[in-house]
C-alpha cells in the first residue's frame, strides 16, 4: 500500500482572474509602449524631440536612434512573450501559473523600470 502526498493550490476564481487581467493589462501596455517606439524611430525614422547622443542624465540607450529602437524591440517582444504566456493561461483557468506569471510580470516590471535608469 502507497501513500503519495498530494498538495492542493485552493485559489478561488474571481481573485485568479481580476490578477490574470491586471498582468495582461500591465503587459499589454507595456508591450505596446515598446513596440511602438520601435516603429516610431526605428521604421518611421521619426526622431524629432528625442535627445539622442546629447549629454546629460540619460540611459544609455539614448545614446543613438538605432540603439534606441534596439532595446525598445527587445524589451517589447520580451514582455509580448509573457503577454502571450499569461492570455493562454487564462484561457486554460491554471490558477496556480497564473499567480506564478503575475509575479513574473512584477519582478519584470521592476527590472524594466531598472533598466531605464542606467547611465543616468
Amino acid at each position: 500500500m502507497s501513500y503519495k502526498m498530494v498538495k492542493t493550490t485552493n485559489i478561488n476564481k474571481p481573485l485568479f482572474l481580476a490578477v490574470s487581467i491586471l498582468a495582461i493589462f500591465i503587459n499589454g501596455f507595456l508591450t505596446l509602449l515598446n513596440l511602438s517606439e520601435f516603429y516610431i524611430v526605428g521604421i518611421l525614422k521619426q526622431t524629432d524631440g528625442y535627445p539622442f547622443g546629447s549629454e546629460g542624465s540619460l540611459p544609455y540607450y539614448y545614446n543613438t536612434a538605432e540603439l534606441y529602437s534596439i532595446v525598445n524591440l527587445i524589451w517589447g517582444v520580451i514582455i509580448l512573450s509573457i503577454l502571450i504566456f499569461t492570455i493562454i493561461i487564462t484561457i486554460k483557468g491554471q490558477r496556480k501559473k497564473g499567480f506564478i506569471i503575475f509575479g513574473a510580470t512584477l519582478l519584470l516590471t521592476l527590472v524594466y523600470f531598472f533598466h531605464g535608469q542606467i547611465g543616468t
